[in-house]
């Protein structure tokens, strides 16, 4: 065994400048492609909520035009003042309203879901009452991005529902290693996901927005008959992450990873798994990303089934051989040419016939490097003096195939730990490859900074599981014809 350290992965901002951070790297360079003939400078944004959110989400985005201060807070590095979304910020861009793109929902209708919240259709009531007005406002054309914004009594009849279900900071990274773990997100949708999914077919991203986003409060609620209180992110962290999310919607690229111009062209690809609503079959998830540009696209696959030796979810060599087809093929019709060279992040172990069924549709499109990984949330945790985790990072390289590397921990940028908990490295076993596994290690934590949800880097997972795990929870929402390939449409 032996341990190393590597430094933090830079991204690459406009005009080829580069930062170890999002948000100091936007706010001294601007975002990738602004000054490109592709860089959106007007965010039409339409709105559906009641007359009350509507307001609440306008007038904060119109506070935050001209800025946020940062928190008060010593860590300068982890609390940046948000600079503001104009065409004369580091954005260069301005979000552009209309009266003409607002929807309000009445109250009674809002009343009419609440009290018959405790049905199985509840949720499906909750998206089918957004959706009518959410096409109503389409049919009109203009908006680049809706922002949906639920009032706090229908959310918070809505999440009754699936009280019990663990929070996404919780869930277990590999659903291969816990089973358990996959049946936890049966019980019912996210209204958020529902939404997302059935407003598919309307071909325009959807951001749903939460009141206490614009409107912070400290909300409790009851875990294990104990009463905590859900920490909320100070008020420019929260603004960074709401318009980064939007460019990114509107078809900007806020940032990407910084790519050695020797390296074969690559293609990362997820696969999770999830259950169908039903619970009756194990399907298999794609989030296929990325091009050179960072653009995602999204795969739907077919059905897995749980392995008696080993309890995992394995796909049969056949359907692994189409989905990789598929996805490759898909990427093709997007990007316009083939990836070189095309890494596999599998939430599971890997196979014999998994191994063949890639293998064989990587010949048969000409790929010219293949490259299969498992990853997994590690149990194992390092230690080291003092009160502080490891730093994000630490690579404990175990054997030729297999590793632990911190995607979250000290961050030596913040000078702290930003996590609650003890965090958990994130594990690694390789089936095939052409690289070490110090090249995989880094290469993962630099996927660990793709996420256009969170301008804060040390997301804790690449981009490939954390896409293909999030993909899963709307695609089972959905009905096949209607899925978009653009990853913009499951954020």
């Amino acid at each position: 065994m032996k341990i190393s350290f590597f430094p933090e992965p830079e991204l690459e901002f406009a005009n080829g400048r580069t930062h170890v951070d999002v948000r100091f790297g936007i706010m001294q360079h601007g975002p990738l492609d602004r000054g490109t003939p592709l860089a959106p400078s007007q965010l039409k944004v339409g709105f559906i909520g009641t007359d009350e959110t509507i307001d609440g989400v306008r007038s904060w985005l119109l506070r935050s035009r001209n800025g946020i201060p940062a928190k008060n807070s010593k860590l300068s590095n982890l609390f940046p003042p948000f600079p503001g979304f104009s065409e004369n910020s580091c954005f260069g861009a301005s979000l552009i309203f209309h009266e003409r793109w607002c929807a309000s929902i009445h109250k009674r209708e809002i009343d009419g879901v609440v009290t018959n919240a405790k049905s199985n259709e509840a949720v499906q009531d909750a998206a089918d009452l957004f959706l009518d007005y959410a096409k109503d406002l389409t049919q009109q054309g203009g908006p680049m991005v809706l922002i949906c914004a639920p009032p706090r009594e229908l959310l918070a009849a809505l999440e009754s529902k699936i009280a019990g279900r663990p929070d996404a900071i919780d869930e277990e990274l590999d659903e291969g290693s816990d089973p358990p773990a996959i049946k936890k997100s049966l019980s019912q949708p996210y209204f958020h996901d529902v939404l997302k999914a059935r407003g598919m077919i309307l071909g325009i991203p959807i951001q749903m927005v939460r009141p206490d986003t614009y409107s912070a409060i400290k909300i409790k609620r009851k875990k294990k008959n104990t009463e905590q209180i859900r920490p909320l992110q100070d008020e420019a962290t929260r603004a960074w992450n709401f318009h980064t999310a939007l460019y990114y919607k509107a078809g900007g690229i806020p940032w990407r990873c910084v790519r050695d111009s020797t390296e074969l062209t690559a293609c990362y690809v997820g696969v999770s798994f999830y259950k169908s609503l039903d619970g009756g079959r194990l399907l298999t998830s794609v989030a296929q990303v990325f091009n050179e540009r960072g653009e995602g696209v999204i795969v739907k696959g077919g059905e897995a089934v749980i392995e008696k030796d080993d309890r995992q979810p394995h796909l049969s060599a056949e359907d692994a051989n189409s989905l990789l087809r598929q996805a490759i093929q898909t990427y093709r019709r997007e990007h316009k040419n083939f990836p070189a060279r095309l890494v596999i992040h599998k939430t599971s172990k890997f196979s014999a016939a998994e191994v063949e069924g890639f293998q064989n549709a990587a010949a048969e499109e000409r790929i010219d490097t293949l490259e299969l990984l498992s990853v997994r949330r590690s149990l194992s945790r390092l230690f080291r003096e003092g009160t502080y985790p490891p730093l994000r990072g630490t690579f404990l390289e175990m054997d030729d195939v297999s590793g632990l590397i911190y995607l979250r921990g000290s961050v030596n940028f913040f000078e702290t730990y930003p996590g609650m908990y003890v965090p958990r490295p994130l594990e690694f076993s390789i089936a095939e490859t052409e690289l070490s596994p110090q090249r995989h290690a880094q290469e993962i934590l630099s996927l660990s900074k793709l996420n256009w949800n969170n301008t804060q880097f040390d997301g804790g997972e690449p981009i490939t599981v954390r896409a293909a795990r999030r993909v899963g929870e709307i695609l089972k929402c959905i009905r096949e014809e209607e899925v978009k390939p653009s990853f913009r449409f499951f954020m």
